[in-house]
């Protein structure tokens, strides 16, 4: 009846805030989910969150033995099924991955779809990808060493029930109410969710964590990505929206208004608009790029990327690729990198994000004032049509970012807070990396 895990004995992992939005999270897992789970048979174990980071911290501590049980219970069916069937050879599970005998390689490693909901909003989303990541690519002592590669790549497939305060993953699908949010994972559909790598090149920068209220450094030190200006350490992986200037400003400001609900962003915007500011930096975008044209409505190829042939050789191409397509100079008034299109029903800053692709949009605003700035917001609640119509709003989509503050800076990353040094030391890299290692995750649409 509907929904068919991949293993029918092993749950589904509800994950729930209590506390996210307007605390209506409970209300619709005793009064909607649960029953309509039951009705189609769905098994599942329930994760009630009792603080901020909790989800981190949970799937950080606890994904490799979930995974462990999860592909212990595929054995136990496959070998189900083999007996049946008067076949012993099938799929058995061990201590840090899969083991399949002569008939089962030959096939390729087992299907693992391992299924996730999050009663919540965006912020447990982030906690949930970024605790998944780091247990399963050893950021702590405890955990050794990856154990995801080419014999054993779980899918995880994330059903986001919308109850947050920020819902951007769900509305930019169209996903309104808790109710089509369930529909829909029960009809087993989904799309690639793309993360975003940030990384920084200091190791002595914080990442300030506001779900957790702690420091960490590097929480991902192990999944180095190679970068044309030296070796890069992934601090943290996004699938929201990544801000600096007035957006991370507004985000940041309205942490301290949280009992108001979203009208803390409103209070918060108006303030940092009254006292708008200028935030100096430089950002330069590398490899591929596509600028928004306003006099044809459609994203072109820039103009000055370059690309190489194939007789040129390594070191020529190197120096190339580490020469940015574009440089934005500054100061900015607003930027924004994301994967989503909308932040909230009607506000639609990147209106040609797309969640599945390997795209970073870009929209930038340099160096405006507060009547400009305040109609090119009006016109983002527009369906985004301020992207149309305002001269100084720029709008790219890029593989890799690079941002560089002169002096002390703050970046949002997903409603956290990135503090970062000035000059190279404190540069920091947002890429949507295509390591399959990384990429695992699919959200129900």
């Amino acid at each position: 009846m509907g929904f068919r895990p991949t293993s029918e004995t092993f749950p589904l992992l509800l994950v729930i805030n209590p506390n996210a939005g307007k605390k209506s999270s409970s209300e619709h897992l005793t009064k909607t989910i649960q029953p309509a789970l039951d009705h189609a048979g769905v098994p599942y174990r329930v994760i009630e969150t009792t603080s901020k980071g909790f989800a981190q911290e949970y799937f950080r501590e606890n994904i490799r033995q979930i995974f462990i049980d999860f592909v212990q219970s595929l054995a136990a069916s496959s070998s189900a099924v083999s007996a049946q069937q008067g076949d012993t050879e099938g799929v058995t599970g061990t201590g840090e991955g899969t083991t399949t005998t002569a008939a089962a390689t030959t096939a390729g490693p087992p299907e693992v779809v391992l299924k996730i909901m999050v009663i919540g909003g965006d912020g447990t989303v982030h906690e949930v990808i970024n605790g998944v990541l780091q247990g399963i690519h050893g950021s702590s002592p405890s955990s050794g060493p990856s154990f995801v590669n080419d014999n054993f790549r779980p899918k995880v497939e994330l059903s986001i029930i919308p109850t947050g305060t920020g819902n951007a993953i769900a509305t930019s699908q169209g996903v309104m109410n808790p109710q089509d949010a369930l529909d829909r994972f029960l009809a087993e559909k989904s799309v690639p969710l793309r993360v975003v790598q940030v990384s920084q090149r200091n190791n002595n920068t914080s990442h300030t964590n506001t779900n957790t209220t702690t420091t960490t450094t590097n929480s991902n030190g192990d999944n180095d990505s190679s970068s044309t200006q030296g070796a890069w350490k992934p601090v943290v992986y996004t699938a929201v929206v990544n801000s600096f200037g007035l957006h991370c400003a507004t985000v940041f400001d309205a942490e301290g208004l949280r009992g108001l609900g979203n009208v803390r962003f409103k209070a918060s915007v108006l303030k940092n608009i009254a006292f708008l500011k200028q935030y100096p930096a430089r950002v330069e975008l590398f490899g591929p790029v596509q600028k928004y044209d306003r006099s044809s409505h459609q994203l072109i190829a820039n103009a000055t990327t370059t690309t190489t042939s194939p007789q040129q050789d390594q070191q020529q191409q190197q120096q190339q690729q580490q020469q940015p397509s574009v440089t934005l100079p500054g100061p900015f008034t607003y930027l924004m990198l994301t994967k989503q299109s909308s932040l909230e029903p009607g506000f639609v800053p990147t209106p040609f994000a797309n969640t599945s692709d390997e795209w970073l949009d870009i929209l930038a605003v340099q160096n405006v004032g507060r009547g400009q700035i305040l109609d090119i917001l009006g016109d983002a609640l527009k369906d985004g049509l301020h992207v149309k119509q305002h001269e100084n709003v720029e709008y790219y989509k890029a593989k890799v970012v690079e941002i560089e503050t002169p002096t002390q800076g703050r970046l949002c990353v997903d409603g956290e807070f990135l503090d970062i040094a000035a000059g190279p030391e404190g540069r920091v890299r947002f890429e949507v990396v295509s390591d399959p290692n990384i990429q695992l995750f699919h959200l129900c649409v």
